[in-house]
């Protein structure tokens, strides 16, 4: 099989929905992940129509078992994987550190930093093969601090230096960290209810301002950055933190 695959957690939804469907209509083969599996069929139902390929996966990527499966899965379906793009993340808990509940800082961990290590680590041999592109989803939030999100500003400073060190590590693989923008996903709709509470009134009035304004980005417009990135990344941009409209970004769609 001549086809690209690529792998995309947070798949049933919003970014990662959108990247799946353009990543299928520019010829890849796609694997979708989330944890809601009714989600993904619909994803993968407008894929197929379009004459996408597409495997549904679901799983908890916050399981190392369910990890390995999902790669095992993907060699098993269609011979290679030429990318993974580690999209699935949480924000919550939003609340302050001396109010931080350690099981919630846990899952969130467990969510947006183990999981993606967990899977790089299961398809490292795959993407050697085939001198492929890792995709780390990251954010604004791993430099900016902002009161209430300690759990989500860490685990994406973290992710960020994961990526780095794996550019040294896996010289045969090119590893990106990505900030999105801000996206009109679901993440956005949960700041907007539940940050109320856990977020300085200033802050959290400048993200529903974001909203009420129409200033938040659609998924496809920073999903299409992030899918050339996945299918034409060279090399030498390996370990970068890039912005999803640097210019040299926005040159390869």
């Amino acid at each position: 099989m001549t086809q690209k695959t690529i792998l995309i957690t947070g798949a049933s939804r919003g970014l990662g929905a959108a990247m799946a469907r353009i990543a299928a209509e520019n010829g890849a083969a796609v694997v979708i992940n989330a944890r809601s599996e009714g989600a993904l069929r619909e994803v993968a139902a407008e894929i197929e129509q379009g004459g996408g390929e597409v495997l549904v996966a679901p799983g908890d990527v916050s399981d190392k078992a369910q990890c390995a499966a999902l790669v095992e899965k993907t060699i098993a379906r269609f011979g290679r994987l030429d990318a993974l793009i580690n999209n699935a993340g949480i924000l919550e808990p939003v609340s302050p550190i001396a109010e931080a509940n350690a099981d919630d800082w846990h899952y969130n961990l467990s969510v947006n930093l183990l999981g993606p290590m967990m899977l790089i680590q299961a398809a490292i041999p795959h993407l050697r093969e085939r001198n492929g592109r890792v995709i780390n989803v990251s954010s604004g939030a791993a430099t900016r601090a902002t009161a209430g999100w300690a759990a989500y500003c860490a685990a994406k400073a973290a992710l960020n230096m994961i990526t780095s060190v794996l550019a040294i590590e896996e010289p045969a693989i090119t590893a990106v960290a990505v900030r999105p923008g801000i996206v009109d996903t679901e993440m956005q709709a949960v700041i907007r209810r539940e940050g109320k509470t856990g977020m300085p009134e200033a802050e959290h009035r400048r993200f529903v301002a974001f909203h009420e304004k129409g200033q938040l980005l659609s998924p496809e417009v920073s999903g299409r950055a992030l899918v050339m990135l996945a299918l034409h990344a060279p090399n030498e941009w390996s370990g970068e933190f890039l912005s999803w409209d640097d210019e040299k970004v926005r040159e390869l769609e």
